[in-house]
């Protein structure tokens, strides 16, 4: 199972310049990286959304204090930020803090000594939304992927609304958001067989082929009996001229499908 990424992949994933995708990796990591796991990817996608209507100096002393108060226990990739206002909010498990101040965040508006406090945004429900947006998939394809574009909004770990999202903008040819899904489910379940597969056909459809038998590997690494990916490795090996492993794929491919 690969857990590394470089620079180039986050660059495509991100759809920004190898210069702007290094750029991004110093600021958040205060230095560069050629190497990334999968929990840098999580911070680097939130940062990478902030960046849009945040200044880089908030960006880099919220991730900062990220980084200084993280919970122990918890994993880098149930650590969000999220932009309530004009202040940017730690999010990590049930607990919440000001990203600049540390102070903790609590639900109502005002203390008892009349200080004020900021309110978290309140959060929908992102198993409903997922639910919605299944139900619209056959109908409206076009309205299952903006719930589905919710659910993930709501709970940007929610693995499989990101792997259906990724499905349907995939369909629509939209392939580097099609990829940012794949990877984003990766991100919350490692193990994912659909979206290591899924992931691995979209970066064929890129083109990056190398990356895309990787995937395959992986694929069949989680579960041997995914025959498509054996398949599809054949064909790519073929392509690349590497006979031996073509015919070892294909032997394997009717192996599994053939009658018993």
């Amino acid at each position: 199972m690969k857990h590394a990424w470089t620079v180039s992949e986050v660059a495509g994933m991100l759809n920004l310049t190898p210069e702007a995708a290094r750029e991004l990796v110093h600021t958040v990591f205060e230095g560069p990286r050629d190497v990334l796991s999968f929990q840098d990817l999580t911070l680097l996608r939130t940062a990478h959304r902030l960046s849009k209507g945040t200044t880089k100096a908030k960006i880099t002393e919220a991730l900062g204090h990220v980084r200084k108060e993280q919970v122990a226990e918890l994993p880098l990739a149930a650590v969000t930020l999220q932009k309530v206002g004009k202040e940017l909010v730690v999010n990590a498990g049930t607990t919440k803090w000001n990203a600049k101040s540390g102070q903790q965040l609590m639900d109502f508006g005002t203390s008892s000594r009349g200080a004020t406090w900021l309110r978290p945004v309140p959060t929908r429900d992102a198993d409903a939304l997922f639910a919605a947006a299944v139900r619209l998939e056959e109908t409206d394809p076009s309205g299952a992927i903006g719930a589905y574009a919710e659910a993930v909004a709501a709970d940007p770990h929610h693995a499989d609304a990101h792997v259906n999202l990724g499905r349907l903008l995939h369909a629509h040819g939209r392939l580097r958001e099609a990829e940012a899904h794949y990877i984003a489910a990766l991100v919350s379940r490692p193990t994912d067989t659909t979206a290591t597969f899924n992931l691995a056909v979209v970066l064929e459809d890129l083109g990056r082929l190398d990356d895309a038998i990787a995937r395959y590997r992986e694929t069949i690494e989680l579960d041997p009996s995914i025959v498509d990916a054996y398949f599809n490795l054949s064909r790519l090996y073929e392509k690349k001229g590497e006979k031996v492993a073509a015919i070892r794929h294909l032997k394997d491919y009717r192996r599994l499908t053939s009658p018993r």
